[in-house]
């Protein structure tokens, strides 16, 4: 699949914000635990400034939201020791679920990684999101623990890069 990975601006954070929005609501209408904040501006425009929020764009129309980040001590604690890639806040649209844009981001993000010279992919994701764990499994991640932030408790996921 080809897709094209570019950073939001601020022209696209609407159609970040939207793609999160529509992600939760649908977890949350099937029981799942969801994002509880807002991607609002006060959210997204100090990690826009960082660099870390990107779009995926199938024929030029974004397909997928997602964050990238280089570490991730609040979740990974010790086990950070900045060789890893870490994928957050990973959304598609739901009308393009199903045609391969997700495992098409999860790739570009490992070869991202790859780039820079890490050796794992990792993400976290709500250990009650039991579809959503198989599904990265699927991907090639394996859960390596569980982390708890804010009351939540996540399951940890790496994948060699």
């Amino acid at each position: 699949m080809d897709i094209q990975i570019r950073p939001a601006t601020m022209e696209t954070r609407y159609a970040f914000a939207s793609l999160l929005a529509q992600a939760s609501a649908w977890q949350r209408a099937r029981g799942s635990e969801a994002w509880s904040r807002p991607f609002d501006d006060d959210w997204m425009l100090p990690r826009m400034e960082r660099g870390e929020l990107f779009l995926a764009y199938l024929d030029d129309e974004p397909v997928a939201a997602f964050r990238l980040l280089w570490e991730d001590r609040p979740f990974w604690g010790e086990r950070e020791v900045g060789d890893s890639v870490y994928l957050h806040t990973f959304a598609v649209r739901r009308d393009r679920a199903g045609l391969g844009i997700g495992k098409a981001v999860i790739e570009t993000v490992v070869g991202m990684g790859r780039e820079r010279g890490r050796t794992k992919a990792r993400l976290d994701c709500f250990l009650s999101g039991t579809d959503l764990i198989a599904y990265y499994e699927r991907n090639g991640f394996v859960s390596v623990g569980t982390a708890s932030m804010q009351g939540k408790v996540v399951a940890l996921m790496e994948r060699a890069i």
